[in-house]
């Protein structure tokens, strides 16, 4: 049977829900998780895994606070993951170029970094080509994140819901419908199509589909679906020594040979699908930077829909209006880098604990006056 008072009831299977299942769940709450469909299959799962690095005590943006501090947790994390499941999520430092233009924006990028107290250091000319040989020579800048690390998404959803499983974390999967009974300002229960459920605590952390559950509270938030294409390549030889990034586009290398190509970013609602324009888009871009890629083989491509929105930082707190109503969605690109600083907050901030970082510019409610 399943929990019929959990502390906390989390609505979304996502890595976001999960970390924050596994946080809660490990300082003694009872915790259920509700998923539409099975934990980890949307945005969680489709992502590359990158990690970019950050310094928790020089971090003076919204953005780069909470990357920060999800940078510290990684490594420990991932610790007690593996010794609590007995997985192996992929995580470890690969290190990232950046490939820059011009020596101006690479000089101006690598003081950016370095300002956050990360390591980073411009590569120019045969240099680059040394450290990159794979990479075409039509560039000739770059900056280079030693500390830049990365995960495998499928592997550590598998590792993350099976520690939640260890912890005692109950689940609920394949819900249809969710709807809320409310008293004044606080929820009292969550009704599922076969019982209800009463809590403590609401957390909302569906991805793409929290503004739809936000509605049914009468709390409208602009997070709206961004889908991203990925191809998955196996290269004939030369293997890409490090991540490599122009922009928002990408090549992450996996130790097993495999190389992802990503992604795109586009605003077709909740259509997740490939498209042949997406995947020629990647394949012509993976080519560009690596020119040898054009014999490998694809061996898959997938689709997801992240959830964006529109200053591309998460909602994380709680939800003004509502006692014990919070909201964990809306990290666009970044849902699994931040998931552990994401997690940790909620959960202290759920507990009564003071957050361990300061939540400026990441509040629920900082987009209502655009809505009133």
């Amino acid at each position: 049977m399943p929990v019929s008072q959990p502390d906390v009831v989390i609505a979304g299977g996502g890595v976001i829900g999960l970390t924050t299942a596994c946080f809660l769940a490990r300082n003694g709450a009872s915790v259920l998780v509700l998923d539409r469909t099975k934990t980890g299959q949307e945005a969680s799962w489709a992502g590359a895994g990158m990690l970019p690095p950050g310094h928790v005590l020089q971090a003076a943006s919204p953005e780069a606070r909470l990357r920060s501090l999800s940078h510290s947790l990684w490594p420990q994390f991932t610790a007690e993951l593996q010794e609590l499941s007995g997985l192996d999520n992929g995580y470890h430092v690969c290190g990232s170029l950046l490939l820059c233009r011009s020596q101006e924006a690479a000089e101006g990028m690598v003081q950016q970094w370095r300002e956050e107290g990360c390591e980073a250091e411009v590569l120019e000319g045969a240099q680059l080509q040394r450290h990159a040989p794979e990479l075409s020579t039509a560039w000739t800048h770059a900056v280079f994140l030693p500390q830049f690390a990365q995960v495998r998404n499928p592997r550590h959803l598998k590792a993350l819901r099976s520690a939640c499983e260890q912890l005692g974390v109950r689940f609920e999967e394949h819900v249809s419908t969710l709807d809320f009974e409310v008293r004044e300002s606080r929820i009292l229960a969550v009704r599922i199509p076969d019982h209800r459920i009463e809590c403590s605590q609401l957390c909302l952390t569906a991805g793409a589909w929290t503004a739809g559950l936000m509605a049914d509270l009468n709390v409208p938030i602009p997070v709206q679906p961004v889908r991203g294409q990925i191809v998955q390549l196996l290269p004939e030889l030369q293997r890409v020594s490090c991540v490599i990034e122009d922009g928002r586009r990408y090549l992450v290398p996996r130790r097993d040979g495999l190389v992802l190509v990503g992604s795109t970013e586009e605003r077709v609602g909740f259509q997740k699908a490939n498209t042949v324009d997406g995947v020629q888009g990647l394949l012509e871009f993976a080519i560009s930077l690596v020119p040898s890629l054009q014999h490998a083989a694809i061996t898959r491509t997938w689709s997801g829909l992240r959830p964006g929105s529109p200053d591309e930082l998460p909602l994380l707190g709680r939800v003004g209006g509502y006692s014990n109503l919070w909201v964990g969605a809306g990290h666009f690109r970044s849902g699994l880098q931040m998931s552990p600083g994401t997690a940790l907050l909620l959960s202290q901030l759920i507990s009564g604990r003071p957050p361990e970082i300061s939540l400026e510019g990441l509040s629920p409610d900082r987009f209502r006056s655009q809505q009133s």
